[in-house]
């Protein structure tokens, strides 16, 4: 059983790296745990720790800027159909930063951010990312 639990990801154990993480970003401006934090959970496939381990690897926050390492994370949460991450891959995509720039990936990512039919007023936190 042990052996086992060691090589299947917990989706449990993910969650809470997960909270543990926005708590330390959120609550005590501690980038650099946050970042390790969410690192976990998003190596046990959480798709919104993926986004925030690309995002914090694209901007440069806890981290020295990666733009690979970003791309990494922003890919694995937008193949989940994570909506932000695919809204992020498409703005990079898009602008060119962190990855050759094509505006058909761009088109096609944001296409598939636009399936999920968010509100309003959710689709305007995507636009300062």
């Amino acid at each position: 059983m042990s052996f086992f639990k060691k090589w299947i990801p917990n989706e449990a154990d993910a969650e809470k790296y997960y909270q543990q993480a926005f708590q330390e970003e959120t609550e005590y401006n501690n980038y650099e745990k946050a970042l390790s934090l969410y690192e976990k959970a998003a190596k046990n496939g959480l798709a919104k720790a993926q986004y925030y381990c690309g995002y914090m690897y694209l901007k440069g926050r806890g981290t020295s800027r990666n733009k690979q390492k970003a791309l990494t994370y922003i890919e694995q949460a937008a193949n989940q159909n994570h909506p932000h991450g695919q809204y992020l891959l498409a703005q990079m995509y898009l602008s060119g930063e962190g990855v050759e720039k094509n505006e058909q990936l761009g088109n096609e990512w944001l296409e598939k951010f636009k399936a999920h039919n968010l509100p309003n007023e959710i689709m305007l936190t995507f636009n300062s990312y």
